[in-house]
């Protein structure tokens, strides 16, 4: 029978975002008048314009007055739809932010973004993401070089983050420190009318805009550590993706996409990854890797399509994302703010080893996001990114990725492309003791047990304990002897728990919903530890999907999960507990798991039955897929702060 390999699905994504496909969307009516004020509305297009580029700002700030540059006399204010706060303009517009009513001229004045910086092309069925420190940029003309405030672009920054969380605190929204929805009203931006002159970029450079917004906002009320704080924490809120490559070859559409490969003096590499960051700036993943060298039948080697002929005659390799070892040399810390949030290029190399023993290593060392959502590993991907016809002055655009491995010298390029960004966490849902006030109840910490059933029914489940944090990220619970636990502690900074054991970050959480039958999170975690044992290499809720065909089919999903946490919340104590569901598009299923590492087992054993295969190799090609159940434990209490 002929065999054949298809490409992975979880890659015809990231050939949609270069090659422009897909459309559609709501249409928008723009019906206003030039103004004394500004009288406003929400899009700056029609979204049926194949041009127009929809946005979204990192702060969910409804009201906040935006000018397109093609739109003349017409003037817009972003939305809060869903968890994010959304306008649009078309590709290539300069977009001016204020504050403004409608009965003053009286207005705060936050600079032009240029949004060919930001987005150089239409980026279809996905918003361009427009951040505070994008505006900050765009008042000063400068990039943030460093995060200290004698940076005028990141003090500008911290000053502006200071207004909004101000103005939550003035409306009772929020506590200073936590970022959640703010609505700028009209009635309240026509109280700017008290001030004595328009605030501008050099009141925020000098420090004077304090003082003179003092007549409509009293700005000491969020004190400058704060908003150090906030800032942080939006830079990393803007890195938690998930992060995905393959061994994707195209030579059509966009030109050369090798996706993740390369070569030693004697053998070719294939990869794959897959990787998040958490809120806390931490990344977790793994890799695979298919190293050899592959014949075809006319007597070349070393095509790009040879290559991928390795997954079916070589055993996938797995390397986890370590770094340096850490307390007592047992543990390897986990990498730590690898993408800078403000140029959105690799600052720190993504590590990954095949054990925290070995010192070989492999390195994701180079290259920089265009269009936000990948980063080419050659010209013709960039310039289908970037709609330039030159090479990027700054080669270290590039993805580039180094290995040394058993003596080998092992190098290659990357296309990597990062998706579904995560939003704040309402605090509808999400309670903690830094978000609630004296005598309000908190949930978080969320102490849970979860159980993992297995598709194949001749392995037996395995129950994990987990733990969602106060930031919202989500570790291990386990105890000395086993991955469960029947305490709730506390860790220290380098994850080491009360009872001195080692817990590990494992994940993170993506948004909440919250409306009147629906109070849940959702859940995003990779299992890559030996630690895991049966559930090493386990995927949950990364709506992640990788399929390759041989001659039986064997493919891989890892949809949505989400935590129901309605029970809590209403009933403020355990007693009806909470449970978990997964989710299609629109469609609740029950919670799934996949293992990517498992199925590219189970290709190498179904295209070598007749090899002599490992029971190690047997075993983990039985555990692609399961459902997942979940419970509290015993230790487990609602609190009031």
């Amino acid at each position: 029978m002929k065999k054949k390999i298809l490409l992975p699905l979880s890659l015809s994504t990231f050939v949609l975002a270069l090659s422009g496909c897909g459309g559609g969307g709501e249409s928008a009516t723009i019906n206003e008048d030039p103004y004394q004020g500004v009288v406003t509305t929400t899009n700056g297009c029609d979204v049926g314009n194949t041009q127009c580029q929809n946005f979204i700002i990192d702060y969910p700030i409804e009201g906040l007055n935006f000018d397109c540059s093609s739109v003349v006399n017409k003037h817009f204010v972003t939305k809060i739809e869903g968890n994010v706060a959304t306008g649009a303009c078309l590709t290539g517009d300069k977009i001016s932010f204020y504050l403004q009513g409608s009965q003053s001229s009286r207005k705060v004045e936050l600079g032009t973004v240029d949004l060919k910086q930001i987005v150089p092309t239409k980026i279809e069925n996905k918003a361009a993401l427009i951040s505070l420190a994008d505006i900050a940029k765009g008042m000063t003309g400068k990039e943030i070089s460093n995060q200290t405030m004698s940076d005028d672009t990141y003090k500008t920054l911290v000053r502006i983050i200071r207004v909004f969380q101000a103005i939550g605190v003035k409306q009772n929204e929020y506590v200073a420190g936590d970022v959640q929805p703010i609505s700028i009203t009209t009635n309240f931006k026509n109280e700017l009318s008290k001030l004595d002159a328009n605030v501008v970029v050099a009141d925020f450079l000098d420090g004077t805009y304090e003082s003179d917004l003092s007549p409509w906002l009293n700005i000491s009320e969020v004190n400058e550590t704060v908003a150090v704080q906030v800032a942080k924490q939006l830079g990393n809120l803007s890195n938690v993706n998930i992060y995905s490559t393959s061994f994707l070859t195209l030579e059509t559409l966009v030109g050369n996409l090798n996706g993740f490969s390369g070569s030693s003096q004697t053998e070719d590499s294939i990869g794959n990854l897959i990787a998040l960051t958490t809120r806390q700036g931490y990344t977790v993943g793994y890799a695979l890797q298919w190293t050899g060298k592959v014949d075809l039948s006319n007597g070349q080697t070393g095509s790009l399509i040879s290559r991928m002929k390795l997954v079916t005659q070589v055993p996938p390799k797995k390397l986890n994302t370590y770094s340096q070892t850490g307390v007592g040399g047992t543990h390897l810390t986990d990498i730590k703010d690898w993408i800078n949030p403000f140029t959105q290029k690799i600052a720190t190399p993504l590590v990954l080893r095949t054990n925290p023993e070995n010192n070989d290593v492999m390195q994701i060392y180079q290259g920089k996001f265009i269009n936000q959502n990948v980063i080419p590993g050659n010209f013709d991907v960039y310039k289908s990114l970037s709609g330039e016809t030159q090479a990027p002055s700054d080669s270290s655009t590039y993805g580039k990725w180094r290995q040394s491995d058993s003596g080998k010298q092992f190098d290659g390029t990357i296309d990597l492309f990062k998706s579904n960004p995560a939003t704040y966490l309402n605090r509808d849902v999400f309670l903690t003791a830094n978000n609630t006030k004296a005598g309000e109840v908190y949930i978080f910490p969320l102490y849970a047990d979860l159980k993992f059933n297995f598709s194949d029914s001749s392995i037996e489940p395995v129950q994990m304990s987990i733990v969602i944090d106060e930031n919202g990220d989500i570790r291990t619970n386990r105890s000395a002897t086993s991955l469960t636990s029947n305490k709730c502690l506390t860790v220290n900074n380098v994850m080491m728990d009360s009872d001195n054991v080692q817990q590990y970050r494992i994940g993170t959480t993506g948004a909440v919903n919250s409306s009147s039958n629906d109070k849940s999170i959702t859940l995003r975690m990779i299992l890559a530890n030996p630690i895991f044992e049966k559930l090493d290499g386990v995927l949950v809720g990364l709506n992640y999907t990788d399929q390759v065909f041989s001659n039986e089919q064997v493919g891989f999903a890892s949809d949505g999960v989400r935590l129901n946490l309605m029970n809590l919340i209403v009933d403020k104590n355990t007693a009806r507990g909470i449970n978990i569901s997964g989710w299609d598009n629109n469609q609740t299923k029950v919670a799934q798991w996949g293992n990517v590492y498992a199925s590219y087992q189970s290709v190498f054993n179904q295209e070598n039955k007749n090899a002599v295969l490992s029971q190690q190799q047997i075993d983990l090609a039985k555990r692609t897929s399961g459902t997942i159940e979940v419970s509290l434990p015993d230790c487990y209490e609602v609190k009031t702060k």
